[in-house]
């Protein structure tokens, strides 16, 4: 699956933050393997944002698939077929912030991994996704090596923002009935 296919099954999930986005990362490898992972009961459950563009409600929800490990979905409001994306997710924390490991699911897919950051508080999910900015002439042999140079650039905005400085945010509210 190319980068333009990768972005289409995102949008699914984060149709906003593309929206606000340049392109986001992928990567072959995630930021650390799935074994360290930290949990996150907080995830779990569903999240609702709203499309700025066509005013439609997105959902997505977390289910624990493992004891480290979630499987997350979306249903493309857009879509008549109501076609739902699914999606690995798992959690790695450095230096105390929490990064979501993305993999998409399903026949056709690319396998490649993107990442966002997060924080939840009460019933509020803020996701930011990385963005390729400071990517593009970087190759990582191993997750121990991506995950250093995400470390080294926890600081630098451009590792959230896209080539016009803006940064792509998503704010989510946890559905409670």
């Amino acid at each position: 699956m190319d980068a333009v296919s990768l972005r289409a099954g995102l949008i699914l999930m984060v149709v906003v933050a593309l929206t606000l986005a340049g392109c986001p990362f992928s990567s072959d490898l995630p930021l650390s393997s799935p074994a360290d992972a930290l949990p996150d009961d907080a995830l779990t459950g569903r999240w609702k944002t709203q499309d700025k563009e066509t005013r439609q409600w997105v959902t997505v929800e977390f289910l624990q698939y493992s004891e480290k490990e979630y499987v997350a979905w979306s249903r493309d409001p857009g879509e008549a077929s109501g076609k739902i994306e699914a999606y690995r997710v798992f959690v790695t924390n450095i230096e105390g912030e929490r990064f979501l490991n993305i993999q998409e699911l399903g026949p056709g897919t690319s396998r490649v991994w993107s990442f966002a950051n997060y924080h939840i508080t009460g019933d509020a999910l803020s996701l930011r996704f990385v963005d390729d900015a400071l990517f593009s002439t970087q190759t990582f042999s191993s997750s121990d090596a991506l995950r250093e140079f995400v470390r080294k650039n926890l600081r630098d905005p451009r590792l959230y923002a896209s080539d016009d400085g803006k940064e792509s945010v998503m704010n989510w509210q946890r559905v409670t009935n």
